[in-house]
């Protein structure tokens, strides 16, 4: 372990790297997607929050609330930020609608599969709404049907690589991380 407090997925200097390298692409695009106004400081912030999450989920099957539940404050003062900063509050407005369509979305869906998709990807879900709806509708619905195509097929995937019997959970914050990240650069 590097440190006394880290977080699981990033707990070796492999992945310690490999967070750094994929952080540095992930922000890098941000700045060139946002440039410099009101928006950057939002989504370098989710960007880097994508990350840690992704590799949480990969790394130990779980998202960090001391990592998403601060994104729940963070998040929407940036927004806010933003928002004071173009002057065009409607943006932050559609950002918590959003917020709250995909988190409950994804408690319907948690509550029916009975264990296919936890908590923790209920709450990263919120995030990712909030983020998604600011840019837009086709933004966020966008982002959503990627997530769940991407996860779909990687499903299928490892089903023809799975040994019988044998019941894996699917990261699926990841997922959602990957989904929204490609959103947020294709869109306008």
């Amino acid at each position: 372990m590097i440190a006394g407090h880290a977080i699981a997925g990033i707990d070796t200097r492999g992945r310690v790297l490999a967070a750094c390298v994929l952080g540095a692409g992930v922000e890098g695009a941000a700045c060139w997607r946002f440039g410099w106004s009101g928006a950057l400081p939002a989504y370098l912030y989710f960007g880097a929050v994508a990350i840690v999450v992704s590799a949480t989920d990969l790394a130990a099957r779980r998202v960090p609330n001391r990592v998403v539940l601060p994104a729940y404050v963070i998040g929407p003062a940036l927004l806010a930020l933003a928002s004071l900063i173009s002057g065009q509050w409607s943006e932050l407005t559609r950002a918590g609608a959003a917020m709250a369509i995909l988190a409950a979305l994804s408690l319907a869906l948690a509550l029916a599969s009975r264990g296919g998709i936890g908590l923790g990807d209920c709450k990263w879900a919120g995030i990712v709404g909030l983020y998604l709806g600011w840019l837009g509708w086709s933004a966020l619905w966008g982002g959503t049907i990627l997530a769940f195509v991407a996860a779909a097929l990687f499903v299928i995937v490892r089903h023809g690589f799975r040994v019988a019997g044998d019941r894996v959970l699917l990261p699926f914050a990841p997922f959602m991380a990957a989904g929204a990240l490609v959103a947020v650069f294709a869109s306008r």
